[in-house]
């Protein structure tokens, strides 16, 4: 009876059999890269630009990729970030701005870098859309706030479109990627426009100015 039970755990174990499920394919990994940004030319204003990490609604605050349907959310399958979304989207938005050169410079906020201009955001919508067809499509209000006195500059929402041939994550992640490139870009002409140039310190002339004689107080004239 030994020998028996020693020989079907034997033969168990040479056969390699195992009651686990495979594990699931690993998940097509994509990244938001910013691509080719012209400069915009001209003497860039003296200001430096933090770009602070945009907030997001939480299905869209990891590495998913959100698909709506109507009013209907989801994430799709096997395909992911490389990073969350909002930080790729922040350091995507620092990166364009500093190419664009029209600033002295622009950093990510909590860099340790000191701006004198914060673009602080809200992206309300970072996603495919379908809806007869499908799309990619970024929705975000952007602010504009003085870094010293924390008073907003300017405000204004910007959404961007592309679309998408086929139900492919890859089609979906690149179509991600052009929507915010455009977004990018047209946010960080949006600072360059609105952006207040600080006035130049006053010119201290380094010739002595000619004393001016006292006049006579009013008392003194009617003795």
């Amino acid at each position: 009876m030994k020998a028996l039970i020693a020989a079907s755990a034997a033969l168990l174990l040479g056969g390699c059999i195992s009651i686990l499920p495979d594990a699931p394919p690993p998940p097509n990994v994509y990244t938001l890269r910013v691509g080719d940004v012209q400069p915009a030319g001209g003497a860039p204003k003296p200001l430096v630009v933090t770009v602070s990490a945009p907030a997001a609604q939480r299905l869209a605050s990891g590495s998913d990729i959100v698909w709506r349907t109507g009013a209907e959310m989801a994430v799709m399958d096997r395909v992911a970030w490389d990073d969350s979304a909002p930080d790729l989207l922040q350091m995507m938005l620092a990166e364009t701005i500093d190419r664009r050169g029209a600033f002295k410079g622009a950093a990510r906020g909590g860099s340790g870098v000191r701006g004198d201009i914060e673009v602080r955001w809200d992206v309300l919508a970072f996603e495919v859309v379908e809806d007869g067809g499908l799309e990619a499509v970024f929705n975000a209000t952007v602010r504009l706030v003085d870094s010293r006195s924390r008073a907003i500059v300017e405000t204004k929402r910007f959404e961007t479109r592309a679309p998408i041939a086929s139900r492919s994550g890859k089609l979906a992640a690149a179509a991600l990627e052009k929507a915010a490139r455009e977004a990018c870009l047209q946010i960080a002409d949006w600072a360059a426009e609105k952006a207040p140039v600080p006035s130049p310190p006053p010119v201290l002339s380094d010739q002595p100015q000619a004393a001016v004689p006292s006049q006579p107080s009013a008392a003194s004239t009617r003795r």
